[in-house]
């Protein structure tokens, strides 16, 4: 990883609002708009039972998380929902409306074309 890429990664008790990109059986990827991406594991998401992870994480959601872990040898990022408190939720992220103009679909445009190769290069293992 670049010595630039390193500054950027959050730190442990972070918080954010991210996109989820991906979904799997057990864990989701979420794109934040620095362009850096985190693991949402199944274990993170709720203090109740959730019996499928997939019904209820869904590709275009934003949640707003905490940052739980954070490498930034590898980049690695897990996220947590379940670990923020009430406070925090109140206190880091208001409902407020976001202008348009200040809307970018930037990040995710520098990831797609690392996600399809990525994707291509899985079904051409399979």
């Amino acid at each position: 990883m670049e010595e630039q890429d390193k500054l950027n990664i959050p730190k442990v008790g972070d918080l954010y609002s991210g996109t989820v990109v991906k979904v799997f059986a057990t864990y989701a990827i979420l794109l934040f708009d620095n362009g850096w991406t985190g693991l949402l594991h199944i274990s993170e998401l709720s203090h109740s039972y959730i019996r499928s992870f997939t019904s209820f994480v869904t590709i275009g959601t934003i949640y707003n998380v905490k940052v739980i872990d954070s490498d930034p040898e590898t980049g690695k990022i897990h996220v947590s929902l379940k670990q923020l408190t009430s406070a925090e939720r109140r206190r880091f992220f208001p409902h407020e409306p976001v202008p348009v103009e200040e809307v970018s679909f930037d990040a995710l445009k520098n990831q797609l074309p690392i996600w399809i190769d990525q994707q291509l290069k899985e079904e051409s293992f399979q």
